[in-house]
């Protein structure tokens, strides 16, 4: 998977996060009012524990990709090349750069 694609996904499962956490909220909320109503609340605790175990999925899913991102951002770094650092600059050398077209695009 490229890059772009898990920004994308990563993006995503973030978004997902905030969407399981105002889920939570509304559902906590509910439970709260049929307790205080003196109501059977067991379906709407049952509810509340899919959305917790939902958000821990999203939220493990994030940082999953949060670490796969990373990853990849460290195998794809090109290495620096010691010899060219050390050695010393002729004013009449050119230096050309093969991959100078990709990098920009990266």
């Amino acid at each position: 998977m490229d890059r772009f694609a898990l920004e994308h996904n990563l993006r995503d499962a973030s978004a997902r996060i905030m969407a399981c956490q105002e889920a939570l909220l509304r559902q906590r909320y509910q439970v709260r009012e049929l307790e205080r109503c003196g109501l059977d609340a067991s379906v709407a605790r049952a509810l509340l524990e899919i959305y917790e175990e939902s958000k821990a999925m999203a939220v493990f899913n994030r940082d999953s990709l949060a670490n796969t991102l990373k990853m990849a951002a460290f195998a794809t770094a090109a290495p620096a090349d010691p010899s060219i650092a050390d050695s010393p600059i002729d004013d009449h050398e050119t230096f050309l750069d093969a991959e100078f077209h990709h990098r920009l695009a990266a």
